[in-house]
Protein backbone atom coordinates (compact mmCIF):
# COMPACT_ATOMS: atom_id res chain seq x y z
CA UNK A 1 0.00 0.00 0.00
CA UNK A 2 1.22 3.68 -0.60
CA UNK A 3 0.71 6.44 1.77
CA UNK A 4 2.50 9.29 1.84
CA UNK A 5 3.64 11.70 4.98
CA UNK A 6 0.66 13.59 4.99
CA UNK A 7 -1.83 10.30 4.76
CA UNK A 8 0.26 9.49 8.14
CA UNK A 9 -0.47 13.15 9.63
CA UNK A 10 -4.02 12.62 9.01
CA UNK A 11 -3.90 8.99 10.66
CA UNK A 12 -2.33 10.45 13.38
CA UNK A 13 -4.71 13.76 13.82
CA UNK A 14 -7.58 11.21 13.55
CA UNK A 15 -6.54 9.13 16.23
CA UNK A 16 -5.63 12.13 18.08
CA UNK A 17 -2.15 11.47 18.77
CA UNK A 18 -0.53 13.52 21.46
CA UNK A 19 2.56 15.21 20.17
CA UNK A 20 5.82 15.25 21.10
CA UNK A 21 8.49 17.06 20.34
CA UNK A 22 11.50 15.57 17.97
CA UNK A 23 13.67 17.44 15.55
CA UNK A 24 13.58 14.12 13.34
CA UNK A 25 10.21 12.67 12.93
CA UNK A 26 6.50 13.90 13.59
CA UNK A 27 6.14 11.74 16.67
CA UNK A 28 4.00 11.34 19.75
CA UNK A 29 1.71 8.76 21.22
CA UNK A 30 -1.42 7.40 21.56
CA UNK A 31 -2.92 8.30 24.81
CA UNK A 32 -5.90 6.13 26.12
CA UNK A 33 -8.10 6.90 29.59
CA UNK A 34 -4.45 8.69 30.44
CA UNK A 35 -2.09 6.20 29.88
CA UNK A 36 0.43 6.19 27.10
CA UNK A 37 -0.35 2.93 24.76
CA UNK A 38 1.51 3.01 21.75
CA UNK A 39 4.16 5.39 20.43
CA UNK A 40 4.00 6.69 16.69
CA UNK A 41 5.98 8.75 13.99
CA UNK A 42 7.22 9.24 10.89
CA UNK A 43 9.20 11.63 8.67
CA UNK A 44 9.15 15.07 7.78
CA UNK A 45 8.10 15.68 4.43
CA UNK A 46 5.27 15.72 2.01
CA UNK A 47 6.20 12.74 -0.44
CA UNK A 48 5.57 9.25 -0.87
CA UNK A 49 6.77 6.93 1.94
CA UNK A 50 8.89 3.67 0.93
CA UNK A 51 6.54 0.28 1.18
CA UNK A 52 9.25 -0.73 4.25
CA UNK A 53 8.57 2.51 6.37
CA UNK A 54 4.86 2.07 5.91
CA UNK A 55 4.89 -1.61 7.19
CA UNK A 56 6.91 -0.46 9.90
CA UNK A 57 4.23 2.35 10.36
CA UNK A 58 1.31 -0.02 10.17
CA UNK A 59 3.25 -2.45 12.47
CA UNK A 60 3.49 0.57 15.05
CA UNK A 61 -0.47 0.82 14.98
CA UNK A 62 -0.91 -2.97 15.79
CA UNK A 63 -2.65 -3.13 12.94
CA UNK A 64 -3.41 -6.12 10.02
CA UNK A 65 -2.87 -5.13 5.96
CA UNK A 66 -7.12 -5.02 6.32
CA UNK A 67 -7.40 -2.86 8.77
CA UNK A 68 -4.77 -0.45 8.06
CA UNK A 69 -6.40 -0.01 4.58
CA UNK A 70 -10.08 0.80 6.43
CA UNK A 71 -7.86 2.98 8.75
CA UNK A 72 -6.22 5.04 5.85
CA UNK A 73 -9.56 5.25 4.30
CA UNK A 74 -11.02 7.26 6.64
CA UNK A 75 -13.58 4.27 7.40
CA UNK A 76 -12.13 3.67 10.94
CA UNK A 77 -13.14 5.69 13.60
CA UNK A 78 -10.69 6.50 16.24
CA UNK A 79 -13.25 5.01 18.92
CA UNK A 80 -13.24 1.62 16.70
CA UNK A 81 -9.46 1.66 16.62
CA UNK A 82 -9.28 1.77 20.38
CA UNK A 83 -11.86 -0.81 20.21
CA UNK A 84 -9.87 -3.15 18.22
CA UNK A 85 -6.57 -2.61 20.11
CA UNK A 86 -8.60 -3.39 23.41
CA UNK A 87 -10.00 -6.84 21.35
CA UNK A 88 -6.27 -7.95 20.73
CA UNK A 89 -5.31 -7.35 23.99
CA UNK A 90 -3.30 -4.35 23.95
CA UNK A 91 -5.23 -2.05 26.56
CA UNK A 92 -7.29 -3.18 28.96
CA UNK A 93 -10.89 -2.62 29.35
CA UNK A 94 -11.45 -0.09 32.13
CA UNK A 95 -12.97 -1.34 35.53
CA UNK A 96 -16.84 -0.85 34.95
CA UNK A 97 -17.40 -1.77 31.20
Amino acid sequence: MQLSTKDASRIMDKLKVEDVPCKHHCAGFLVVDGVRVLKLHHSFGSGPMPPTVVHLFRKSLKLSPDEFQQLAGCTTSRDAYIEMLRKKGYIRTPVGR
